[in-house]
């Protein structure tokens, strides 16, 4: 079920359902829909920007896990030199360290695109 992953991929980022579409361009009238119609998912557009907000793949998105293709957010840094370049290391570095470094990247991101 979609909206399930959505709202685990929400309370990854400490967000309601609503804030991430409304903070995504999308109207919050889909969060109900996925959530009363199990078997719905977004498509094109709407999954599009629901991927630049979360900074994940569709494959991410739909729940089947990370992609080998790119992701929608054309991350091509390998996690290993990301933790180096930070951390100096990568041996006592976590992965949820890293989760929220990236986290707060894309967090930056999106306030530059959105000119704040």
């Amino acid at each position: 079920m979609f909206f399930d992953k959505f709202k685990e991929l929400c309370d990854a980022r400490g967000v309601t359902p609503t804030k991430a579409a409304l903070e995504a361009g999308i109207n919050k009238s889909s969060v109900t829909y996925w959530r009363k119609n199990p078997d719905s998912a977004p498509t094109g557009q709407v999954a599009q920007k629901l991927c630049e907000y979360f900074g994940i793949s569709k494959g991410e998105l739909y729940g089947d896990g990370p992609q080998q293709a790119p992701a929608c957010n054309n991350e091509s840094t390998k996690d290993e030199d990301l933790m180096f370049a930070l951390f100096d290391s990568h041996e006592e570095i976590t992965e949820e360290m890293l989760a929220d470094v990236k986290a707060y990247a894309r967090f930056k991101l999106e306030q530059k695109r959105r000119g704040l």
